[in-house]
């Protein structure tokens, strides 16, 4: 998925008063991988490559204020090397992942915000992620912050219509972009 390349940055939308976003310094990521690992496990090898390619004050977590714990997480990744350098000047988001029992209420799109606006502040050119189709929440999340399938490959059309037919969403796949240079929807609803 892309993030429009002539888009601005996006406005943080509210945050619901029972939760906080919180921006963790690079020598404390290391405390969020409890978070990110509430998805799954990873090897200490892959740990160690995220660690080290999140941009500075580009880990993000979501707290709920009640019980002090984090409920949600997503980075911005610098990563200009991606899928063999397809994204020239591109940095990645990484790891987005909201607990399930604080989902739909906007969080995802909070810290899907907060990671693309530190990577427009970064400079990067190319703002992308690569997420699994059975990945429904993370995928809602990313296209109402403002992402678009990328059909950089013909066989991905099916995947992305199917997709959305699991979201019960129209799939304007005259919409999607098929070049990096075209990232723009024209009838771009935010």
């Amino acid at each position: 998925m892309l993030w429009p390349r002539r888009r601005s940055a996006p406005a943080l939308p509210p945050i619901p008063a029972a939760y906080n976003l919180l921006t963790i310094a690079s020598e404390d990521i290391d405390k969020a991988r409890p978070v990110i690992e509430m998805d799954g496990p990873l090897s200490d090898g892959a740990w160690s490559w995220f660690r080290n390619s999140v941009v500075p004050d580009g880990m993000f977590v979501m707290g709920e204020r009640a019980s002090s714990t984090w409920v949600g997480t997503i980075s911005a990744v610098h990563n200009p090397a991606a899928t063999r350098f397809y994204f020239p000047g591109g940095g990645e988001l990484g790891y987005l992942f909201v607990a399930p029992e604080h989902r739909r209420q906007g969080l995802g799109v909070a810290l899907i915000a907060a990671a693309v606006r530190r990577m427009c502040q970064g400079g990067y050119r190319h703002i992308f992620l690569g997420v699994q189709s059975w990945r429904l929440p993370a995928i809602r999340a990313y296209l109402s912050a403002g992402f678009q399938p990328f059909i950089h490959s013909p066989e991905l059309l099916p995947r992305w219509r199917s997709v959305f037919a699991a979201l019960g969403r129209e799939a304007r796949d005259c919409d999607w972009p098929t070049k990096l240079d075209v990232a723009v929807t024209p009838h771009d609803p935010l």
